[in-house]
């Protein structure tokens, strides 16, 4: 029992930020994208640089954030203007019986009501216009649906069925070298049959009803989940999406939902057809969460710089050639994958949010892998002039982000670290008010 539940912890831990259960921080230097001033602009986007103008920034002071003990574990929320309400996941680790989403009052981040959930649920997307929000149980191969009107849960949609490893691995052609890894990594945590994938995020083409989630694989190429939001069945899987595919957003207007994996790849699906139209490699590495500008076909990504070699390098057969030493926001065309311009982080980002009205991108900093005591971080920029504003300090774990958009105000979930998991405390979300 104790044996499954620290596998269960350390898998928490790796979907939360991508890192595998054995990986490390990466404190190495790496190979550096192509020549960038001091303030991040590509050397060809200078001229851009030049001529952009860094809108007015009053700085945020303490008594503009309220932090409030929410949960046992707190991880993704959304924001929703129809029902001016806030929605968390809170998943229980110890009991999962006891995980729920949690609706908050957006001012006093009071709980309102709670949804039981049948699963730890982890990443959120809010279809607002419909009164629903899908849920990913990141664990248990599976997505819920809730009713974000009435409070309740409509409908839990599997995607897939628990697998032998060593059959799989077999079924999918691995080499001996392949197997031999991934098998001696799950016989430490005595792992013989599990889920194939992991859920993390969720992207929305409202207007084609379909919800895509890609599916981490675990030893295996990653595939994309693509659900019917009229029937809540799925509809298909993809295949074809490398190691790690982690970060998605959609493209709703040209029909585009763009996929970011771990090997410096971001996979171009159109949602209409479900092809892949386009794989770019990028000057990123690990581009672990995606946010997409459509007045100006940017993409931005968070590039976590952690070392996963021994995990990526076995995945891919040969060895992985780093192209950044990551902690760094990339800004790239969302058609061609240039990088248009590269803006540091503090240690290890984690989740983005884009203000596309007042030309404003917040990050979460996690402050470490898994330190005893971190210093997390929020960081904002102006997406014009590509240059930080401030930088909040939002310690232990900041992680993940809501805004809304119209009283201006930035909801932040906050992880324990090591010492306050130890003592028990709750993790919290915060309001920031602009």
């Amino acid at each position: 029992m104790h044996t499954t539940r620290h596998f269960t912890l350390t898998l928490i831990a790796a979907s939360l930020m991508l890192i595998t259960p054995y990986a490390q921080a990466d404190t190495r230097a790496q190979q550096q994208p192509r020549q960038q001033s001091e303030s991040g602009i590509t050397e060809d986007n200078a001229q851009m640089r030049t001529a952009a103008v860094v809108t007015p920034h009053t700085p945020i002071t303490a008594h503009q954030i309220l932090s409030r003990p929410t949960a046992s574990a707190v991880v993704e929320l959304a924001y929703s203007p129809r029902e001016n309400a806030l929605f968390v996941s809170a998943p229980d680790w110890q009991d999962e019986s006891r995980s729920r989403l949690l609706r908050l009052a957006p001012d006093s981040l009071d709980i309102q009501a709670e949804v039981p959930l049948d699963g730890k649920g982890f990443g959120v997307a809010l279809d607002d216009a419909a009164n629903r929000l899908y849920l990913t149980q990141g664990f248990n191969g599976a997505i819920s649906v809730i009713d974000t009107q009435g409070n309740q849960l409509i409908k839990r949609i599997p995607v897939m069925q628990k697998v032998n490893f060593e059959q799989l691995y077999q079924e999918h052609g691995l080499s001996q070298t392949r197997r031999d890894f991934l098998l001696e990594q799950l016989k430490k945590w005595n792992v013989v049959d599990d889920f194939p994938y992991k859920l993390r995020e969720l992207a929305i083409d409202a207007g084609q009803h379909r919800l895509f989630a890609p599916g981490l694989g675990l030893g295996i190429d990653s595939v994309l989940f693509v659900v019917d939001t009229k029937t809540l069945e799925l509809e298909k899987i993809l295949p074809g999406f490398g190691y790690n595919a982690v970060g998605i957003v959609a493209d709703p207007a040209r029909h585009r939902i763009f996929v970011s994996n771990m090997q410096g790849q971001i996979i171009t699906l159109d949602s209409r057809t479900l092809d892949i139209t386009g794989t770019l490699e990028v000057e990123a590495d690990q581009l672990l969460n995606l946010a997409y500008d459509p007045a100006t076909n940017r993409l931005f990504g968070v590039d976590q710089g952690i070392d996963r070699d021994e995990w990526r390098n076995n995945h891919l057969e040969r060895e992985y050639a780093h192209r950044s030493p990551g902690h760094r926001v990339f800004v790239l065309d969302a058609d061609s994958g240039k990088t248009l311009a590269v803006m540091p982080t503090d240690e290890v980002p984690i989740g983005l949010n884009l203000d596309t009205q007042r030309n404003r991108l917040y990050v979460t900093n996690r402050g470490g892998v898994r330190p005893d005591s971190a210093q997390g971080s929020v960081t904002i920029y102006d997406t014009e002039a590509y240059q930080p504003l401030q930088t909040l300090p939002l310690p232990p774990h900041p992680n993940s982000l809501a805004l809304d958009a119209t009283d201006n105000i930035l909801y932040v979930t906050v992880k324990n670290d090591g010492d306050s998991a130890k003592a028990g405390k709750p993790e919290n979300v915060v309001r920031i008010q602009f």
